[in-house]
């Protein structure tokens, strides 16, 4: 989708499931999370929760509201990005755009290497956390201890 491309004009049926997707979210990947980033006053955001209240979709608000003010696709990807929420950012992301919006399991081990301790940036109690490389890309793993035990009662079972 083009990043210029007005809210106003993103097709109805792609709106609605991303509205369906924000309210179903809470708090910080819900509708207040796009609140706080778009409505400039709390006055807003009290009117908006007294149209969820009667039914309304209160993101369907927001953004028809925010629409208003000639915001564009590229800004509400903008947002989205800064809420961390991928899930919804999926709709919006400009053809040709290469984001890697996810990292699978093989990509934590081999970006780990295996949880190599080469890799292990720091240990707690609970956790330990791991560097990984996949590509150009740098991420951190935290591994849970309870999920250490099992791997390496997994790796010592099938040796």
């Amino acid at each position: 989708m083009d990043s210029s491309m007005y809210l106003y004009d993103v097709p109805p049926v792609l709106m609605e499931k991303f509205c369906k997707i924000i309210d179903s979210g809470d708090d910080s990947l819900g509708w207040r999370g796009l609140a706080a980033r778009i409505v400039p006053s709390w006055t807003e955001v009290r009117r908006t929760e007294r149209l969820e209240a009667i039914g309304k979709s209160p993101t369907r608000e927001l953004i028809w509201s925010w629409a208003q003010q000639n915001k564009t696709v590229g800004d509400l990807v903008k947002v989205l990005e800064d809420m961390g929420h991928y899930r919804a950012l999926q709709f919006f992301i400009p053809q040709g755009r290469n984001h890697r919006l996810v990292i699978t399991y093989s990509d934590v081990i081999e970006g780990t290497r295996h949880f190599h301790q080469d890799m292990k940036i720091s240990e707690g109690s609970f956790s330990a956390v791991y560097r990984a490389v996949k590509g150009n890309e740098t991420f951190a793993v935290k591994l849970f201890k309870q999920v250490l035990m099992t791997l390496l009662l997994h790796t010592v079972l099938h040796l």
